[in-house]
């Protein structure tokens, strides 16, 4: 393995590890602090925290080194990837659907969705002729596709979220800093699983367009 995927492989277990304390501690340690906690409770807290990061880095190390460990994993990012640009569209949607431009929006939207989704096309061929795409090509489609992956995981960090914790920064923080380490630095860090990432891609950016078209 070269030095540049060992370092690629620990920022993915640090976004990872502060993904999941911003998801479950920092919550955790507001209602603590709310209802005025011991200093045991937050001892403990304190103890997850640091639990969590050194577990996150110790596991994706060790199922980095084997392919069927880190299968879970891969299947995560696949299912992101096929999952995003769905959940891009409504999140859109959602957002600027009472505008009056929106009708010109979407078909906007259409034809960003279809660019990316040349790019990943033009990428598998390069692929398969055994040559590279530029890779800052590939950041601006991984990029588009973290907002997509951050839109899941936030609704799923909303849903378990303490009710009396009204504060959503910290699941913001944690959609972002997994969407980044599932979506963007993973694919450089197992370049192996590079054509499984781009073909759900592929399909994620399809089932996009598709969902456009027929709200048109």
């Amino acid at each position: 393995m070269a030095a540049g995927e060992v370092q690629l492989i620990y920022l993915f277990s640090g976004l990872l590890a502060f993904g999941a304390v911003f998801l479950a501690f920092v919550p955790a340690l507001h209602h603590a602090w709310t209802f005025a906690a011991s200093r045991r409770t937050f001892a403990i807290l304190l103890t997850g925290i640091l639990g969590i990061g050194l577990a996150a880095v110790l596991f994706v190390t060790y199922a980095f080194s084997d392919p069927l460990d880190f299968l879970p994993i891969a299947l995560i990012t696949v299912g992101l990837r096929i999952a995003s640009p769905f959940l891009l569209y409504r999140g859109v949607q959602d957002r600027f659907e009472a505008e009056r431009w929106w009708s010109t929006g979407r078909w906007v939207l259409a034809i960003v969705f279809l660019l990316l989704a040349a790019i990943l096309a033009y990428h598998l061929v390069r692929l398969a002729s055994g040559s590279r795409a530029q890779d800052l090509i590939l950041l601006s489609e991984q990029l588009a596709m973290a907002l997509g992956a951050s839109s899941l995981i936030l609704r799923a960090g909303l849903r378990i979220r303490p009710r009396d914790t009204p504060e959503v920064w910290p699941i913001w923080a944690a959609a972002i800093l997994l969407a980044l380490a599932f979506v963007v630095v993973l694919p450089y860090a197992v370049p192996a699983f590079e054509v499984v990432y781009v073909i759900s891609g592929l399909i994620g950016w399809t089932v996009g367009i598709l969902s456009v078209i027929r709200d048109l």
